[in-house]
């Protein structure tokens, strides 16, 4: 299915916007020391990763 021009546009918007929350997550994964709290941010990195990749699937 061919995307729209503003459809294709959002989505580029999104996938960038995910990029930089995983760039940012990674950050403060790094900066914390509690473990609790290192874990709740990389269980929030992979739910950003899997949102990545499904919106890249539908870049083509």
């Amino acid at each position: 299915m061919q995307l729209t021009q503003t459809e294709a546009w959002y989505l580029g918007e999104s996938i960038k916007g995910e990029t930089l929350m995983s760039q940012k997550l990674t950050s403060y994964r790094q900066m914390a020391q509690d473990p609790e709290l290192r874990a709740l941010i990389e269980n929030l990195e992979r739910a950003c990763e899997r949102h990545l990749s499904l919106l890249s699937s539908h870049v083509k």
